[in-house]
């Protein structure tokens, strides 16, 4: 096969930059009111301009596929190579100019210089532009094409015009624009960027090597997270299904969306990702010298971090490269955008190693890319202002305001309150960080799969009935029971005094947790004696005859990582449970005060377990023990849950 060079990359940004205080200018006030909480948005996403292909009467100045043809020119216009060697045009948007033909055929449409090629068009988030360069890479390496482009282009702007918005019933009726509505309009803005692939690097100058494209999409087990074609976020219901397409703008179906509660999980299933690439040698931090990452807002930027250093597995911030603060959220074109700066910015030098990371919230999907400079070092730097993360001083405020009280990441098991490695770059890794590395790996893994058990995919879909959760308490209730029990007989087992100490007053916390849950039973319709005498079922029985061997051998320190999947579940998931089947069964606070205690009180059991990470007693052996531990107790837990009904 061919090596594959990205050897020339364009840009097209559509006209002079917009500031904060001059957005609605150009959008437009929704029935001539200012935005209530646009600063808010803004203060959390630290950006501070943006460009948008509208004038301030809110007319189109570009159509999305003239933008992309801009940026092809660019990347063409850099290179020695007559546009007609183009064998293969590869596009990517969220959101075309017309719903028929294919976006790809569109902007071939408006490069008439190029000769007949194959196109294909990627649709999506933020990943479209990432898949249309793997399609381009692949053709490429396979020797199938010789030249190819890969680009990538969004135009949100038109879609948040205030016109659109007051064609809603509701905001017709006086009511406010919802927030989930609103959030994206001061989030999203235009660009397009392009990427020149052949199967060679350049004579001379520098080449970008790509070594390997990888992308996973988590639909099977998430909902839709942005959206646009329906009013409702089950996604059961087309806008082609109103009566009119009118009806189906009165309904809001047309507008985009995005439900900001489910964010938290975009960030973690792309950390999870990244955890296992760095598990199987494909990525290695310590040899990283960019790192270019798509988060949509400076917020989101430090929960990337606490989870990277909490896994100890952090890139230095000084290597990090952004332009989100100068250039906006341009959706599936950000990436191209960042590489197109730090290509033409003059800092890079041969052999160094650039890793690009790209979370998708539609339907969670993550796209990863590992490039190499190779090459002469270049000296030409063209106009811009991206930079590295410890040159920007303050851009952007860490506040969470709107997006922040959403976050469940600070319940995490985690969470910076919970872990702190002393060297989290150590080479090699100290027990330590080798512990803290593979259990935040199982537990990114288990939060995930626990998505797809039946009975909790019932609950996030809001069809949980009062039968299924008398059911989960029933089945809940002997691991509960037995959970003293089974953490007094591990503490009888120590050898090390503090260790004993630690287990027996864990076990002293949990011994009544039980009557809780009981009475939370009977308080739905259960009876009391039906829970008592319960049979376990075949994932409860597992778990129990598991933790109970582990508990009765010598020493048995390996239960941490027992203690971390079951705490960590109590402590970041059972607090969600207990509002959602609140909200679900129309329940009091005291009748599912089980789930909502251990969301709280668990947290302080996680907290515990900091100390032992960083014991000084602690060896690679114990530290590979406690993992497997924390493996098999992950995988029993689920299927307890899955062996529910």
């Amino acid at each position: 096969m061919y090596g594959v060079f990205i050897n020339s990359i364009g840009k097209f940004l559509p006209g002079n930059p917009i500031a904060n205080d001059q957005m609605e200018d150009y959008l437009g006030r929704i029935n001539d009111r200012p935005s209530k909480v646009k600063h808010r948005i803004l203060k959390s996403n630290g950006i501070q301009q943006r460009y948008y292909a509208l004038d301030q009467n809110q007319q189109t100045t570009y159509l999305n596929s003239q933008m992309a043809a801009h940026a092809v020119r660019d990347a063409l216009s850099q290179v020695d190579l007559e546009p007609a060697a183009i064998d293969l045009l590869c596009a990517g948007t969220s959101w075309a100019d017309l719903l028929v033909p294919g976006f790809a055929s569109m902007v071939h449409g408006e490069l008439p210089e190029l000769s007949p090629l194959e196109t294909i068009t990627n649709m999506g988030v933020c990943c479209a532009g990432v898949a249309a360069l793997k399609y381009a890479c692949s053709q490429v390496k396979l020797g199938e094409k010789r030249a190819a482009i890969a680009v990538a282009s969004e135009q949100p702007s038109r879609l948040f015009k205030h016109t659109h918005f007051e064609t809603e019933a509701s905001i017709k009726a006086g009511k406010p624009l919802s927030f989930d509505t609103e959030f994206l309009r001061w989030m999203l803005s235009d660009g397009a960027g392009a990427f020149l692939i052949q199967n060679h690097p350049n004579s001379t100058g520098i080449s970008l090597k790509v070594e390997w494209i990888e992308m996973a999409s988590h639909a099977n087990a998430y909902p839709v997270c942005m959206y646009a074609g329906t009013d409702t976020e089950s996604a059961q219901k087309s806008w082609m299904d109103y009566p009119s397409y009118a009806a189906a703008a009165e309904a809001g179906a047309i507008n985009l969306r995005q439900n900001i509660r489910l964010l938290d999980n975009v960030i973690k299933l792309g950390v999870e990702g990244w955890l296992k690439l760095i598990e199987l040698g494909r990525v290695h931090p310590d040899e990283i010298d960019w790192l270019l990452c798509h988060y949509s807002s400076h917020f989101f930027r430090g929960q990337i971090v606490e989870l990277l250093e909490k896994a100890g597995c952090m890139i230095p911030e000084e290597k990090w490269f952004t332009n989100l603060y100068t250039r906006g959220n341009t959706g599936c074109a950000s990436i191209y955008l960042m590489l197109e700066e730090l290509f033409h910015s003059g800092k890079l030098q041969p052999g160094q190693k650039i890793f690009c990371f790209v979370p998708e919230s539609g339907r969670f999907t993550t796209a990863y890319l590992l490039l190499t400079v190779v090459g002469e070092g270049r000296e030409e730097r063209r106009e811009g202002s991206g930079e590295r993360e410890d040159e920007k001083g303050e851009q952007g405020s860490r506040e969470a305001e709107e997006v922040g009280e959403h976050s469940s990441l600070s319940k995490s098991p985690l969470s910076t309150s919970n872990f702190q490695l002393s060297t989290p770059h150590s080479s090699p890794p100290t027990p330590s960080a080798y512990l803290l590395h593979h259990l935040a790996l199982t537990w990114l893994e288990f939060e995930r799969k626990i998505r797809s058990v039946p009975m909790v995919r019932k609950l996030h879909r809001g069809e949980f009935t009062v039968e299924d959760y008398q059911a989960l308490l029933r089945n809940l209730r002997p691991q509960v029971v037995e959970g003293a029990r089974w953490i007094a007989r591990a503490a009888s087992n120590m050898t090390d005094f503090r260790l004993r100490s630690l287990f027996i007053g864990h076990a002293q916390d949990e011994h009544r947790d039980f009557q809780m849950l009981e009475r939370n039973y009977v308080s739905v319709g259960g009876v009391l004696e039906d829970i008592v005498n319960a049979e376990k079922n075949i994932g409860s029985e597992a778990l129990s005859a598991f933790i109970f061997h582990q508990a009765s051998r010598e020493n048995p320190v390996d239960l941490i990582g027992s203690m971390f999947i079951i705490e960590g579940l109590g402590n970041n998931l059972a607090g969600k449970w207990a509002e959602q089947i609140k909200a679900t069964l129309n329940l009091q606070d005291d009748q599912v005060s089980f789930l909502a205690y251990h969301s709280e009180n668990d947290e302080s059991h996680i907290g515990k377990l900091n100390s032992l990470i960083n014991a000084e007693w602690m060896t690679q052996e114990i530290a590979q023990r406690i993992v497997k531990t924390a493996q098999v107790t992950a995988r029993l837990y689920l299927l307890q849950l899955e062996e529910i009904h």
